[in-house]
């Protein structure tokens, strides 16, 4: 081989070279940048987790007490019944003359999840202790029950007395049903 065919070679060779070693470098730079993107998006990832964990821990007492107070197992018409009943009965026992006595409101069919509510609306007349005590005997977390509508005015002819129209919800489980039993 002559002068010119070894330059040509080394040259070649030099080309050949820096064609893969650029080639390599870019691969390597876009393999890095996917594993930055794929480490910020853990991070960020992590990030919501620990978020979700905390807010978690917070909650955990209200999990704990929920677990602890689980509302009664019943049928809709049943709990409202039920319901009516007892707003009536606490009404008597605090002195509260019902305008209206109260009504079960029909099944909310959207309603979806491990609990249902069942709601009776009450139209009242009392003075201001006989009112506080009957809302406090109806307002009970423990047994799933709440006042979620309530509406205040004075009476007209009588400053004393307090006109009210409320509603009271009471959650509950829905019932299993029982799967029929087939005999092959």
């Amino acid at each position: 081989m002559n002068q010119r065919e070894k330059n040509l070679i080394s040259l070649l060779f030099g080309v050949a070279f820096l064609l893969i070693n650029i080639f390599l470098f870019s691969s390597f730079t876009a393999a890095m940048q996917k594993k930055r993107s794929q480490l910020d998006a853990g991070a960020k990832k992590l990030y919501l987790m620990e978020q979700d964990l905390a807010s978690w821990e917070s909650k955990a007492e209200e999990v704990e007490w929920l677990v602890n107070n689980q509302p009664v197992e019943g049928v809709h018409s049943n709990i409202g019944a039920e319901l009516s009943a007892f707003t009536e009965t606490a009404a008597n026992r605090h002195g509260v003359i019902l305008s209206k006595r109260p009504s079960p409101q029909r099944a909310d069919t959207e309603e979806d999840g491990a609990y249902r509510s069942a709601r009776a609306k009450v139209t009242a007349n009392a003075m201001d202790d006989q009112l506080y005590k009957w809302l406090s005997d109806l307002q009970d977390p423990e047994l799933s029950r709440s006042v979620t509508f309530l509406r205040i005015s004075p009476q007209r002819d009588d400053p004393t007395r307090i006109d009210c129209e409320l509603e009271i919800t009471q959650w509950f489980r829905p019932e299993m049903e029982e799967e029929p039993i087939i005999v092959e």
